[in-house]
């Protein structure tokens, strides 16, 4: 079931409730750009990604964030992150930087029939010029053996700019183009 206010049991004009703000169906792209979060109207985003897949190889899904409406994205030592993994070949793994140029928010990505990854991310403060932006995330993914086979993750980051946010990219790491996925993203009414 994707994500919704009536799946928390909320009313549509109850405070707490989530707004549509962007839905996406991409296919064969490099990345999802999301360049309008309405920041002012939220200090809380949900990011749901269901069944994304690669085309070619598994990989990583990578986040970065823009403070210029998405002429650009933050590159720099700006993220501190940490993931944490369990895989069905790998077992459990723990994954982070404290100086890297990116948010790996989602893991283990398959490709191929049948294999994908789906989860949901939380993003704190985005319109808070003069605090830290947050993100939390959480999901499951199928890939081949070889890679990982079934695995879970969940894992938080910030970013370490005390700015507003209000756009962020998802690519595959290593340039993978992303064969199918939904992304959608609603904020949370104050």
């Amino acid at each position: 079931m994707p994500l919704g206010a009536a799946r928390f049991g909320l009313a549509s004009s109850d405070a707490g409730s989530l707004e549509l703000i962007q839905s996406q169906s991409v296919g064969g792209v490099s990345e999802i750009l999301f360049t309008d979060l309405q920041g002012s109207k939220y200090d809380l985003h949900i990011l749901e990604i269901n069944q994304l897949r690669f085309q070619s190889s598994g990989n990583n899904v990578r986040l970065r964030v823009s403070n210029d409406g998405g002429s650009s994205y933050e590159t720099g030592s700006v993220y501190s992150f940490t993931d944490l993994y369990y895989s069905q070949v790998a077992g459990s793994n723990e994954y982070r930087s404290t100086n890297a140029g990116f948010f790996d928010i989602g893991l283990l990505g398959g490709f191929g029939t049948n294999n994908s990854m789906s989860f949901y991310a939380e993003i704190y403060n985005a319109n808070a010029s003069s605090q830290y932006t947050y993100f939390t995330c959480q999901g499951v993914s199928h890939s081949s053996a070889a890679h990982h086979g079934q695995g879970m993750f969940f894992g938080g980051c910030t970013y370490k700019a005390q700015e507003t946010i209000n756009g962020f990219k998802l690519y595959g790491d290593g340039g993978n183009a992303i064969n199918t996925c939904t992304a959608t993203l609603y904020g949370v009414k104050k």
